[in-house]
């Protein structure tokens, strides 16, 4: 019976456990052994009970301040432990002990470069879990992640140096060999990413295998007011940048509106209550939600922007952090959403709101990405996904003894 552990590192809120989720109950199903391993042990508890998992904290490192916004992959990494190779080693340990208690055979990588860097100190097989933001192109150094900003190469390469000489300190310490290149950190057992070309985080990386990107397994029925005009959904947290604007959007929109809001204050619910808005309590069926709608207001997740393209459906982002914002970036450049930026006031939210729904340009485009992907059964990428997840795991061999 294969042990498999399912490692997420970086990134937040529920995306990450959803779409992992059906994976993992199809590998239960098949006499495998799943451990879920997590950095946001809250988000977990909303998910995982119901579908009898548990699961582990993962092991991280407060956020260490550096000047400026991140520049490439290797500049994140340096915030997060990578700067020193004893912060580094301190993290690999911990990572090395969870393989070694699980006896994994194969290790899932979701946004996980840390569980990656101690599953090769122990000739443990990865495969990625993610899409390719969590995997910079085979280019060194990683690439500049802000290209309306030019970057002097000069300081990209030397936050890849640093990244690597810790990770390079580390792996010797356990007597493997060197990595040449951050990159190749990601050259693993199985480096497919979960996403689509067209939504890749990185349009300059080259062919690359893609699974397609599994909406998350988050679904529970939903109703929409009863109200006249065009149904929009909307998926707002409360750190996304210019929330209330956008509920003061939504609250202004002639239409039946359906919000899914998790943690908002209750007092900026009863403030934009109305009989044409809903506010649902859980996580909504987002593929039905899509079929239903006309539009979508998101802090651009990548579940719900998906579900909505599928559909035909145009978006409206409010991205709050790079990650999202490069995802974004690539839906308005495909010309089937917006971007209401978080570097700038929300003035013209409402137009923008009210231009993807009038606008068919926006319809259209989604719909061609739709029409595209029309045979992609997601049905069968799990089962495939699945397949090819047994079939590295019985290859792999459980981690040894402490070199």
């Amino acid at each position: 019976m294969a042990s498999i552990l399912y490692a997420w590192e970086f990134g937040a809120n529920l995306g990450h456990i959803g779409t992992f989720l059906p994976i993992a109950r199809e590998l239960r199903a098949q006499s495998a052994t799943v451990h879920w391993v997590v950095t946001q042990p809250y988000q977990a508890s909303r998910l995982l009970p119901t579908a009898g998992f548990t699961w582990l904290q993962a092991p991280v490192m407060p956020e260490q301040r550096r000047e400026g916004p991140p520049l490439n992959y290797a500049d994140i990494l340096l915030r997060f432990g990578y700067a020193d190779g004893t912060d580094l080693l301190g993290l690999v340990v911990a990572w090395r002990e969870l393989l070694r208690l699980a006896g994994a055979r194969l290790v899932l990588a979701d946004h996980a470069p840390t569980a990656i860097v101690a599953a090769r100190s122990l000739g443990i097989p990865v495969m990625l879990f993610g899409s390719g933001f969590f995997a910079p192109p085979q280019v060194h150094p990683t690439p500049n992640m802000r290209p309306w900003s030019p970057v002097p190469e000069e300081r990209l390469l030397a936050a890849d140096e640093l990244a690597l000489g810790s990770i390079n300190a580390v792996l010797a310490r356990f007597d493997c060999p060197p990595l040449g290149r951050l990159a190749q950190l990601f050259q693993v057992a199985e480096d497919s990413l979960l996403s689509f070309p067209e939504l890749d985080h990185y349009p300059s990386r080259g062919p690359a295998r893609y699974w397609g990107m599994l909406p998350a397994a988050v679904a529970e029925g939903s109703s929409w007011p009863e109200a006249g005009g065009p149904r929009v959904f909307s998926y707002v947290r409360p750190d996304t940048p210019h929330v209330e604007a956008a509920l003061h959007a939504l609250h202004e929109l002639p239409g039946s509106i359906l919000i899914y809001a998790p943690g908002l204050p209750k007092d900026l619910v009863r403030r934009y209550a109305s009989p044409h808005i809903a506010f649902s309590p859980r996580p909504v069926d987002l593929n039905k939600v899509a079929a239903e709608a006309e539009a979508a207001l998101t802090y651009a997740s990548p579940a719900a922007t998906v579900a909505f393209l599928m559909a035909g459906k145009p978006v409206l982002m409010m991205p709050g952090h790079l990650e999202q914002f490069l995802f974004a970036k690539r839906v308005e450049e495909m010309g089937a959403g917006l971007i209401q930026s978080p570097e700038e006031a929300p003035t013209h939210l409402p137009a923008m709101l009210r231009q993807i729904l009038a606008d068919p340009v926006f319809r259209s485009n989604a719909a061609a990405f739709a029409r595209k992907y029309a045979n992609f059964d997601q049905n069968a990428v799990v089962s495939h996904m699945v397949a090819r997840i047994q079939e590295l795991a019985e290859a792999g061999q459980p981690p040894g003894a402490e070199p």
